[in-house]
């Protein structure tokens, strides 16, 4: 599996430049929005969104049908696409954090919203993208990453909207938002992306055990 993981990293090195460019551009724009917190929300929703790129590339060579030619399962398969989801998923987060912290110390806005509110939104971010991640995968691996694009623009439509819905639904109904709620929220979102993890994971893996090339 490690070989696998080796390929995809090697893969996406390819649109490295493109990816520092992104993450310039999305800098920019929120310093001139004098928005640091929407930096961190952006960085993990892109990092997540380069799985696409790795699928795409094994796509366009086919590379599953070859794999299954070499000592690899398709176990190996499935786990190296949930191990990379969860490492862009953290190399997002370590983006997105060092960066609001540059933007805030630049726009000036370090110290405009509470440590526990930029918590709690991060998180919400954070737990609701990967569980739509979680989703996506076995998708992709029935219908493939062209076939499921339809659906998967779908589920970024759904899940956007309960996401923004419900930080304004919390932010305009005056509920402060304390450090115990952050915690709670920290909890309640982990034990729920890993139970959405796990489920995913054997989804996955029962596609493929059933999918022919």
């Amino acid at each position: 599996m490690k070989g696998l993981l080796v390929k995809d990293l090697c893969n996406l090195r390819q649109v490295a430049r493109q990816s520092l460019i992104v993450v310039a551009v999305l800098a920019a724009w929120c310093f001139f929005l004098g928005d640091s917190q929407l930096f961190s929300m952006m960085s993990i929703i892109y990092s997540l969104m380069l799985l696409f790129t790795a699928v795409s590339y094994d796509e366009m060579a086919q590379f599953n049908k070859y794999a299954l030619t070499l000592p690899v399962t398709r176990k190996d398969l499935v786990r190296s696409k949930y191990v990379l989801m969860l490492f862009l998923f953290l190399a997002g987060i370590v983006t997105g954090l060092v960066g609001k912290a540059v933007l805030g110390i630049l726009i000036g806005d370090a110290g405009s919203v509470s440590l526990a509110e930029q918590g709690f939104s991060l998180l919400s971010v954070a737990c609701i993208y990967l569980l739509a991640f979680d989703i996506f995968l076995p998708v992709i691996f029935r219908l493939g990453i062209e076939k499921a694009r339809l659906f998967l623009a779908l589920i970024f439509v759904v899940v956007s909207g309960v996401l923004f819905g419900a930080v304004t639904l919390v932010r305009n109904s005056g509920i402060e938002i304390t450090s115990g709620m952050v915690f709670a929220a920290v909890g309640a979102g982990a034990a729920l992306t890993a139970a959405g993890l796990l489920i995913s994971y054997f989804l996955s893996l029962r596609v493929m055990q059933k999918k022919e090339w």
